[in-house]
């Protein structure tokens, strides 16, 4: 069984996990995780931010190693972790020499805005390129049940499963906080995460809680925050620490008393499930998965994306209601322990590699 497929890499590929961002975490996870041992995975890094010339010379260079590595014939699955647009079109190369090369591939689906992309952005040809590629891979990978009938609606006939995003569980939740009113934002500062929104939102909020902070721990436009933020009067409220990891992260939400992410687009955002296993109460837009993920309000807070009135009441009430956010988070640390746990969803993606592996042995 030497060169058997089930002996064989797999090749996972995606963004540098050098970088920021729920994909990076998500991969990264998988990677503490244990399973890129256990599977014999190679991780490979077509996409750096940097300038256009080192975005070329990265994906040339991931392209060409696993080009080598299909003529050796040395890969048995391929696992690409998407996003829309230029993180499409960059995977679909790599899927189609996999399919070249009859190696089964996984396509891993993160970006809330595919749908948008598809339908308002791909011409004909995009579209049809869009649709060969879904439905020739073993398994397209949705975040949620609400995202898979979404891109089931698009594109027929694709073989999609449902499997979140993993998170890290503490075995207990921990006490609920009675010191007051620290808001966290984490994520990207821009348009699409709703953080205009967010500034606009909190002059109403400190009428009523004028001891209110907020923390908006991201990377993106933070001048244009801050700058928003002294206009508005409220730049004495508003904390901007850049992008945190690791401890610094876990210590904003150690002290948080509610995570607040009112974006336009997502998928299932990791800082969501953080959140929710922190014993974080969270405010959330209604948007991608994530109504999914809160049963419909039942494990926090959902607002309309873009209502900076919804927003601010959304806000206050959340603050001020200790028992109804304490029902909540309380709801949503058994949800998120139950099924986004790190060793439950890489329990399903072993599934995932072992049915598409086995395949390829028959």
């Amino acid at each position: 069984m030497g060169n058997s497929p089930l002996n064989k890499k797999i090749v996972m590929v995606g963004i540098s996990l050098a970088s920021n961002g729920g994909m990076v975490s998500v991969a990264q996870a998988y990677q503490r995780g244990g399973i890129f041992d256990q599977w014999n995975i190679e991780y490979l890094v077509s996409y750096k931010r940097r300038d256009i010339p080192m975005q070329l010379e990265v994906m040339a260079r991931a392209l060409a190693i696993f080009l080598q590595m299909l003529l050796k014939r040395e890969v048995g699955l391929l696992h690409v972790h998407s996003a829309s647009r230029g993180s499409f079109w960059r995977k679909s190369i790599f899927c189609m020499f996999s399919k070249i090369f009859r190696v089964p591939y996984i396509l891993h689906m993160h970006s809330g805005e595919f749908p948008v992309f598809v339908r308002e952005e791909c011409g004909f040809l995009a579209r049809k390129w869009v649709q060969y590629i879904f439905q020739n891979a073993h398994t397209v990978i949705a975040l949620t049940s609400s995202w898979r009938d979404s891109i089931a609606t698009l594109i027929p006939n694709a073989a999609i499963v449902v499997l979140g995003n993993p998170v890290f569980v503490p075995d207990h939740i921990r006490e609920q906080r009675v010191t007051g009113f620290q808001v966290l934002f984490l994520g990207r500062l821009n348009k699409n995460k709703g953080v205009f929104d967010l500034i606009r939102a909190i002059p109403k909020v400190l009428d009523q809680l004028p001891q209110a902070r907020f923390i908006l721990a991201g990377d993106g436009e933070l001048d244009n925050v801050a700058q928003q933020a002294e206009i508005l009067g409220v730049k004495h409220a508003v904390i901007l620490p850049g992008w945190v990891e690791g401890s610094a992260k876990d210590a904003l939400l150690a002290s948080a008393d509610l995570l607040v992410l009112p974006s336009y687009y997502e998928g299932l955002p990791v800082c969501i499930l953080e959140a929710m296993a922190a014993g974080v109460p969270v405010l959330s837009s209604a948007v991608g998965g994530i109504p999914d993920v809160l049963e419909n309000g039942a494990c926090g807070v959902l607002i309309s994306p873009g209502d900076v009135d919804a927003l601010s009441t959304a806000l206050i009430d959340s603050l001020l209601d200790s028992e109804g956010s304490e029902r909540r988070r309380k709801r949503a640390y058994l949800r998120v322990k139950k099924y986004f746990s790190i060793g439950k969803i890489l329990e399903n993606l072993e599934y995932i590699y072992h049915t598409a592996k086995q395949k390829q042995h028959q």
